[in-house]
C-alpha cells in the first residue's frame, strides 16, 4: 500500500511517496503551490509537476497510490477551499484523497495523530487546530489588518521602527540602527525611503535574524519586540485551545493539548526568547499544555494523514522509519545536507 503526501507552500511544493512501513520511496519538488500567489493554473501545474516527479522517483504511477493528502497554503476560507478542491480534482484522479490548510500537515507531523494546535510563524502567521472530534478552528492568518501580530515581515518592520525611533530619541537606544545600516549597506536608515520610492523590496524577512542576534546580546528594544510577538502568538494559540477543547471552564488546568510551533522564524531562531515567551503565555491559562518546535518537514505529516485516510494506523515505528528514510528536499540533498 502506497501513500502520497504533498506540501504546497507559498514558495515551493514538496511531494513524497511512502509505503505502509514508513519507507520514503520518492521525492518531488515544484514551485509555488499557493493559488493566491501563482494563480490557479500556475499552482495546479506546479503541484502536478511535484507529484509526477515524486511518483517517477518512486517508480510508481498515480493509480498505485492508496490515499493522498495535501497541505495547501492559501486554503483559509470556505471560498479558498472550493478553489483548491477544484484545482486538486484535476490532478488527483484517484478515489481517496483530501486536503487542508498547510498548517494541518505541520500538526500531523508534530503530533502523529493530527490532534492539537499548529502555530505558524514564517513570513506571515497563522494558527490552526483540530480536536479529533470534527472540530476545526483557525485563528488569524489574514494579515495585520485583520488582527495578526507575528511573522517575519512584521518582525522586520518592528525592528526598523525600533531602530529609527531609538535613533531619533523617540524610543530606547538600540544596536539595531547600526546593524540594519550595515545589513542594507546604507549610511542612514532613511535612505531606505528611496528604496521604497524605487519599488525595491526591503526583504523584511531577512531582518529577522538580526533582531534575534541583537536580543541575544541583551538589546532591550530587540528583546521587547520578541517578547511582544511571542506573547501574541501565545494568546492566539490559547484562543484556539479554548474554542476547541474547553467544554467547561473547570477543565483548563488539566488540558494537555499538543501545540506545534512551526515556520521559519520558530524553526531557525538562534535565540529562544520569542518561543519561551510564547510557551509561558500559553501556560498562564493552560499549565499542562505541551508545546514543541517542529523538527521535521511538514510533508511527513501529509503522509500520516494519507495513511489515516486509508485506515492505516500510524505507529511510532512508522514515524521513525519515515524520518530516517526521507532524504530531505532535493536541493538539500544536492548540497549534502
Amino acid at each position: 500500500m502506497l501513500f502520497l503526501g504533498v506540501d504546497a507552500g507559498g514558495s515551493k511544493t514538496l511531494s513524497i511517496v511512502a509505503d505502509q512501513e514508513g519507507n520514503c520511496l520518492g521525492v518531488g519538488l515544484g514551485g509555488t503551490g499557493n493559488f493566491q500567489v501563482n494563480g490557479v493554473d500556475g499552482a495546479r501545474e506546479e503541484i502536478r509537476a511535484s507529484i509526477n516527479t515524486a511518483l517517477a522517483d518512486a517508480g510508481v504511477k498515480l493509480e498505485d497510490i492508496a490515499a493522498a493528502y495535501c497541505g495547501v497554503a492559501g486554503a483559509d476560507r470556505d471560498e479558498d477551499s472550493r478553489i483548491v478542491r477544484s484545482m486538486l480534482t484535476a490532478v488527483l484522479t484517484i478515489p481517496k484523497w483530501d486536503f487542508e490548510n498547510d498548517a494541518a500537515i505541520g500538526i500531523w507531523a508534530g503530533t502523529g495523530d493530527g490532534v492539537g494546535v499548529g502555530v505558524i510563524c514564517g513570513s506571515g502567521t497563522n494558527v490552526l487546530g483540530f480536536n479529533g472530534r470534527g472540530g476545526r478552528v483557525q485563528v488569524g492568518g489574514m494579515g495585520y489588518l485583520f488582527g495578526d501580530y507575528a511573522g517575519g515581515r512584521l518582525l522586520g518592520t518592528l525592528a526598523i521602527r525600533a531602530a529609527m525611533r531609538g535613533f531619533e530619541g523617540r524610543g530606547i537606544k538600540t544596536s539595531l540602527y547600526e546593524k540594519l545600516c550595515r545589513h542594507y549597506g546604507v549610511s542612514h536608515l532613511l535612505d531606505l525611503v528611496d528604496w521604497q520610492y524605487e519599488g525595491r523590496d526591503l526583504g523584511l524577512d531577512e531582518v529577522t535574524p538580526i533582531l534575534f542576534e541583537a536580543a541575544s546580546e541583551g538589546d532591550e528594544a530587540a528583546r521587547q519586540i520578541l517578547m511582544e510577538v511571542g506573547r501574541d502568538l501565545g494568546v492566539s494559540a490559547n484562543a484556539a485551545i479554548r474554542r476547541l477543547f474547553c467544554e467547561t471552564a473547570d477543565n483548563r488546568q488539566d488540558l494537555a493539548v499538543k501545540v506545534v510551533a512551526m515556520g521559519s522564524v520558530f524553526q531557525k531562531a538562534k535565540y529562544p526568547l520569542m518561543y519561551d515567551t510564547f510557551a509561558a503565555t500559553m501556560r498562564e491559562e493552560f499549565p499542562k499544555v505541551q508545546p514543541s518546535i517542529l523538527h521535521c518537514e511538514p510533508v511527513l505529516g501529509a503522509i500520516y494523514a494519507a495513511a489515516r485516510l486509508a485506515n492505516v494506523t500510524v505507529t511510532d515505528a512508522f514515524r521513525v522509519r519515515l524520518e530516517e528514510t526521507f532524504p530531505g528536499r532535493p536541493e538539500q540533498s544536492a548540497l549534502g545536507d
